[in-house]
């Protein structure tokens, strides 16, 4: 058969898929991998001229597996080596998944690195997508915040416990398989009984439970010891309570087992003690503590399912706020009008479009992806003669992302070059104690003059040649730098791997990382040391697209100068007595220049003269962009990208563009992409 990489290859026999192995994959395997997994040398006891491309009845689908992971991923060959074709590699590719779909196997790519950019940008938008979709079904954890609002919901006013914390080591916190150990179950648990206990708030008069603070009879019934409940009365109640909880009724063989569990608890613990536990299951099931994303029906002829209804219905919802779904939206899903992804589309641009639906993602999107709101754990020495007030920087750039995201043009590109700000923005000088003094402390940090008079009718224009977005902000600025220092390394990893699109290896755990203590010198000789052959390989990647960020001191303010110890006037410095009088400091020039490069992009790489230049540069980047899309397509789909996704991915980015860098535009194009809808069909 022929090779067509555009198209999924499928084999019907084990003769097909070693005629194409023979054909397209073996002689790219022999040419770009056989130096290093060859006969000769079998680097990590992988030899590809003996690995057998029968999947079915062996060992080889897991090393087979290995393969399909580094050549998706673009980490073999390595970079230094000669590299197949495109083409070349999409038929590799495609022809393991398609062996290992013959031979009944699924192993997806392994993703190792947490921060994503592993795959090739070029894979995902150098051409016409040739990869399929690689997501396999899963169950999701709730976000802290969306657990909060549902029990904040639901439990009126029960003091519950936070079952859930963050996912650690990737780029977005939404971004976690479920973790239902001891701990998070036990809190679950508990949880449920106070929420119960809040819904069935009762007293008992004569054997007879009587409704208080607005519990709901139903369930109250339920403790009645003189009259006991009818099985009609329990049927009742668990079907209130299932539609209360989880938004949809009981199935027959729910509502027998609830039913059953019911007699059997009451029977075993007495009425009080069974009815409160049974209830308190229907808090424990599945739909109420985790996120389905198993899909519904029969895969089809690519093997993928599409999410069910009701499970597009929460995933769209969450994809914009922390509530559960409007009820006009379960509704859509139970009438069937969320079959076709242009009734999912109308939902989504429905909840976009209504002011009144509030939005929390699409703020917190940006608050993590710029991470300006780690400013508030940035420790500031207290000797510094600075007034510092960092949750009001960050109120500062949530108003200004706010306003570029409300007027809804080109908003990445605004994000990254407006000279405008909001300035303490949020303080009243009415009702706010102190705010002379914060204000004054606030606004020094942009670089206004000291007589600035603080004003509503913001944002305000600051000099163009001082400030270019985002990352010229006083809140972003703080968020990456030290206590008493700038830190160029980690501002420049952050435009490495956030604007860029690159990958900044992680540390080896044998490399005392700290650069020396030098205060006569500048930050920038003090990184000399960062030059070193060894340490060169990751730091060519960082120092230079940090330097021109060297604009700002490390509490955001605009400056020419930095401030360096001189040695000389230090020691001359002292009393009649000769006691010293402390340190003295002087100016030096601060240089800003850097530079981009190692991007491929002609259009990007090049050397700039500081901050502001190095931000337009960016911005008018169509690789940045695109990067952008990515780290965008990882919040809204809780995942990093695989080559799978580079449809997906492409029609985002057409959506963005032909909508005028609409940012509506962009999130309706993610939550109703194929990557969004469907997932690979497994194997319970």
């Amino acid at each position: 058969m022929t090779s067509c990489p555009a198209a999924e290859l499928k084999f019907a026999s084990f003769d097909e898929s070693q005629a194409e192995f023979d054909r397209s994959v073996k002689p790219m395997l022999a040419k770009y991998c056989g130096q290093c997994h060859g006969a000769d040398l079998a680097e990590k006891e992988l030899n590809l001229q003996t690995l057998p491309p029968d999947m079915k009845g062996t060992t080889s689908a897991a090393r087979w597996a290995v393969v399909l992971t580094q050549l998706s991923l673009g980490k073999m060959p390595p970079k230094d080596e000669p590299q197949p074709g495109g083409e070349a590699k999409a038929a590799a590719i495609e022809w393991i998944k398609a062996e290992m779909k013959r031979s009944g196997k699924h192993v997806a790519v392994r993703e190792e690195y947490h921060n994503g950019n592993v795959v090739d940008h070029a894979l995902l938008f150098g051409g016409k997508p040739t990869g399929s979709l690689e997501t396999p079904t899963r169950v999701r954890r709730l976000s802290p915040e969306i657990y909060e609002a549902f029990t904040r919901d639901v439990g009126r006013g029960a003091d519950v416990g936070q079952s859930f914390s963050p996912a650690g080591g990737a780029t977005f916190k939404d971004m976690g398989a479920p973790k239902l150990d001891e701990p998070t179950t036990s809190q679950l648990i508990g949880n449920a009984l106070l929420i119960v206990d809040r819904l069935t708030w009762h007293k008992m008069e004569g054997g007879v439970a009587k409704s208080e603070r607005g519990a709901p009879n139903q369930l109250v019934r339920l403790y009645d010891e003189m009259d006991p409940a009818s099985e009609t009365d329990v049927e009742t109640a668990i079907k209130y309570l299932f539609d209360y909880i989880i938004r949809r009724q009981p199935t027959d063989e729910e509502l027998a087992n609830f039913k059953a569990l019911m007699n059997q608890n009451i029977k075993d613990a007495g009425r009080a003690t069974g009815v409160r536990f049974t209830l308190a299951a229907v808090l424990l099931l599945p739909e109420a503590v985790l996120r389905s994303e198993r899909g519904a029906g029969p895969p089809d002829d690519r093997g993928l399912v599409r999410l069910a209804p009701r499970e597009i219905a929460f995933a769209v919802t969450y994809a914009l706020t922390d509530r559960r779904p409007e009820s006009w939206l379960l509704a859509d899903a139970d009438a069937g009008k969320l079959d076709s992804r242009d009734g999912v589309e109308a939902a989504v641009r429905k909840l976009l479009d209504d002011p009144k639906f509030e939005k929390p993602r699409i703020l917190r999107f940006f608050r993590e992806y710029f991470g300006y709101e780690q400013a508030t754990e940035i420790f500031k020495n207290p000797d510094e003669p600075v007034e510092h007030y960092p949750r009001e920087l960050v109120a500062d750039t949530d108003r200004l992302i706010e306003g570029i995201v409300e007027q809804d043009k080109e908003v990445f590109r605004e994000l990254l070059t407006t000279n405008k700000a909001f300035v303490n923005f949020r303080w009243d000088r009415n009702k706010q104690q102190g705010f002379k003094a914060r204000n004054e402390a606030v606004h020094l940090a942009y670089g206004l003059p000291p007589d600035w008079k603080w004003t509503a009718d913001q944002p305000i224009e600051l000099p163009k040649n001082q400030r270019a977005g985002i990352l010229t902000q006083p809140a972003w600025l703080v968020a990456v730098s030290k206590s008493d220092d700038n830190d160029v390394i980690h501002r420049g990893k952050w435009v490495r791997e956030r604007l860029l699109g690159n990958v900044v290896p992680d540390i080896p755990i044998t490399v005392d990382a700290q650069l020396p203590i030098a205060p006569e010198k500048t930050l920038r000789e003090r990184m000399a040391v960062t030059q070193e052959q060894y340490c060169w390989q990751c730091h060519r990647l960082m120092n230079r697209v940090g330097y021109p960020l060297e604009m700002y001191d490390h509490f955001g303010r605009f400056r020419v100068t930095e401030r360096v110890l001189d040695p000389e006037a230090t020691a001359k410095n002292v009393d009649p007595k000769g006691k010293p009088l402390g340190p003295v400091v002087r100016k030096v020039p601060a240089d800003i220049s850097g530079g981009v490069e190692f991007v491929g992009d002609t259009r990007v790489d090049g050397d700039v003269s500081g901050a502001v230049e190095l931000m337009h540069k960016l911005a008018a980047s169509e690789r940045v962009e695109q990067v952008f899309i990515r780290h965008a397509f990882r919040y809204w789909l809780g995942r990093n990208e695989t080559p799978g996704d580079a449809a997906s991915l492409q029609a985002a980015h057409r959506a963005y563009r032909d909508s005028g860098g609409s940012m509506k535009a962009l999130i309706a194009a993610l939550v109703t992409s194929e990557s969004f809808l469907y997932r690979v069909k497994t194997a319970n």
